[in-house]
């Protein structure tokens, strides 16, 4: 059975790895824009007043760039959401966008500290987008929970201010928190009290790391710490992950799940091929791989749904390496295990009529 786009879209899906600032499309920031009286521009001020700019922008001189720029990229999105609207509006219409591809549960990640800039406290910030959030989920019956994270680039006194925010927030659903950004000379171990937070807590864990490290061995040593000093419970990225053999066993025996991003990674140029990421290798060695977005609205073919297509096209998988997967996603959803076999029945109901 060939697994054509038209499926997938229809097969209930969960997305634990996408942010909620790049799964925007531009016309829905610019409708929020416009209904709040504010403009996309640049940090310098420019306006961007259509799809093209945009894209021109947020591109650059190329993806390959996108994360060591990564502030300046998203700052027309981070500067519309300055205030309790917005952000609002950018929660409830990300769950919209959700329920257009299928994803019955979504994991959202967003940094409260990039919303601060108009006076709002991250406690404002976070409760926003808590309210836009179950206003979609109302709208829709997609649940989406909230995972709290922070930019690499602040100082550990800011980091640990955030997991303390998300901490308040805890059961009230912030299920987690995790760690973005640039790589490359900010290893997880820096980050590693503030981390230390959650450890006696219910929140979860997850972690950016694989991603864009400036080297295959420190990619690898950042996959490991995250796992033995943040106690991640997931990894994002992980790409370097399947030519470690003793790596692999460690997250395997660990239960780390990893978020894998196959669409993004080759987007911003981090493999020449989905096939480097080893999914095959990974799967079959009883890691809990699970496919997402990352940030949907930023690239081309971004969503959920595209990125399974596109690792079965890359692997020859069909239905039976996507049940896995699948699976795999709504086991290692940090919600309740109700939660979570509501999940499987409806993609077993779902999938049961697509093989018929």
């Amino acid at each position: 059975m060939a697994l054509s786009l038209r499926i997938v879209q229809k097969l209930p899906k969960a997305d634990l790895h996408s942010h909620i600032d790049g799964s925007i499309p531009f016309r829905e920031l610019s409708r929020i824009a416009r209904e709040n009286h504010r403009e996309i521009m640049t940090r310098r001020g420019s306006v961007l007043a259509n799809a093209g700019a945009f894209f021109d922008f947020v591109t650059g001189e190329g993806y390959h760039t996108f994360l060591s720029e990564i502030l300046d990229r998203f700052y027309p999105i981070l500067g519309l959401m300055q205030t309790e609207e917005t952000i609002r509006e950018v929660g409830r219409t990300y769950v919209n966008e959700l329920k257009k591809d299928g994803i019955i549960y979504a994991e959202g990640r967003f940094a409260p500290h990039y919303h601060t800039v108009e006076g709002m406290t991250q406690a404002d910030v976070i409760e926003s987008m808590l309210e836009g959030l179950k206003a979609g989920s109302e709208e829709t019956g997609v649940h989406a929970n909230l995972i709290v994270a922070f930019g690499r680039e602040v100082g550990i006194g800011l980091a640990e201010e955030v997991v303390s925010q998300a901490l308040r927030y805890e059961g009230r659903g912030v299920v987690g928190i995790d760690i973005g950004g640039k790589e490359a000379g900010n290893p997880p171990e820096r980050f590693q009290s503030a981390f230390k937070l959650t450890f006696d807590s219910r929140l979860r864990r997850t972690a950016h790391a694989g991603e864009d490290a400036g080297s295959v061995d420190q990619s690898l040593r950042n996959i490991r710490n995250s796992i033995m000093l943040l106690r991640a419970d997931r990894i994002g990225h992980a790409v370097n992950l399947a030519s470690d053999r003793a790596l692999m066993s460690l997250v395997v025996e660990r239960g780390v799940a990893l978020e894998m991003n196959p669409v993004s990674n080759l987007t911003l140029h981090h493999i020449r091929s989905l096939r480097e990421l080893g999914l095959d290798l990974l799967l079959s060695s009883g890691a809990a791989v699970c496919v997402n977005s990352d940030d949907p609205a930023l690239w081309p073919n971004g969503s959920l749904s595209e990125n399974f297509v596109a690792v079965c096209d890359a692997y020859n998988f069909g239905l039976e390496e996507v049940d896995a997967l699948a699976s795999n996603s709504f086991s290692s959803a940090f919600a309740s295990h109700e939660e979570k076999e509501v999940m499987r029945e409806e993609y077993k109901r779902v999938s049961s009529r697509l093989k018929s």
